[in-house]
C-alpha cells in the first residue's frame, strides 16, 4: 500500500489572514470623533445662543450694603439667576447677606419668601436678630438693606414685611419697628 500523500505544505490548506496593523483605522476613528464633536458644538451654540446649557440667564440688581463709614447704604451691582420673582428675591437677599460685609449677619438664612398684592413677606432665621451686633445705626442699615434690596429692584413689590422664624417681631434689637410692612427709604442711600 502506498502512502497517501497529503497536500503539499502551503498549497491546499487555507492560509491564516494577516492582521492589519490598525494604524489607518485609528486615524479614521479620531477624525470621525472630531467631526462629531464639532457638529455637536455647533448645534449647542445655535440652540443655546453661545451660553453653556447649564448657565441660566442672569439679571443685574443692586444690593444695598453698609458704606465704608457704616452710616449709610451703598448700592453694589451684582448678578442673580433669572427665575420667578420669589426665587429672585430669595437670591437677592442671599447675595446681600453673603456680600454685605456684615450689614446683615452672615449666619442669617432666608427661610421663605412670599409675594402677595405688591407686598413681600421675607421670613429670616433667628440669627438675623440673635447675631446682630446691635446699635440703632446698625439696625437701621440691616432693616433697610433688606427692604431696599427687595423693593428697589422689583417694581412689583412696594413694601416688605420682615418675619423672624415665621413670626412678626417688634424689632431686631430694640430700635426700629418691623412689626408692619416697610417701604424703601432712598434717603439712607449714599449718593
Amino acid at each position: 500500500m502506498a502512502k497517501k500523500k497529503g497536500p503539499e505544505k502551503g498549497k491546499d490548506r487555507p492560509r491564516p489572514k494577516k492582521k492589519r496593523s490598525g494604524k489607518g483605522s485609528g486615524a479614521l476613528t479620531v477624525a470621525i470623533a472630531a467631526v462629531i464633536t464639532i457638529v455637536a458644538g455647533l448645534i449647542l451654540i445655535s440652540v443655546y445662543g453661545g451660553r453653556a446649557p447649564w448657565e441660566r440667564p442672569a439679571k443685574e440688581i443692586l444690593v444695598y450694603i453698609a458704606d465704608d463709614e457704616g452710616v449709610r447704604l451703598a448700592p453694589k451691582k451684582t448678578l442673580i439667576p433669572d427665575g420667578s420673582v420669589e426665587s429672585e428675591v430669595r437670591e437677592a437677599l442671599r447675595t446681600a447677606i453673603r456680600d454685605g460685609e456684615g450689614t446683615i449677619p452672615e449666619s442669617t438664612r432666608v427661610l421663605r419668601v412670599n409675594i402677595k398684592q405688591r407686598s413681600a413677606s421675607v421670613d429670616l432665621s433667628k440669627e438675623v436678630s440673635e447675631d446682630h451686633p446691635g446699635g440703632s445705626t446698625g439696625e437701621i442699615l440691616t432693616v433697610y438693606s433688606i427692604v431696599n434690596t427687595i423693593a428697589l429692584n422689583f417694581p412689583e413689590i412696594e413694601e416688605v414685611q420682615i418675619l423672624i422664624e415665621g413670626r412678626k417681631a417688634e424689632t431686631l434689637k430694640g430700635h426700629i419697628d418691623i412689626s408692619q410692612p416697610l417701604k424703601p427709604d432712598r434717603k439712607i442711600i449714599r449718593e
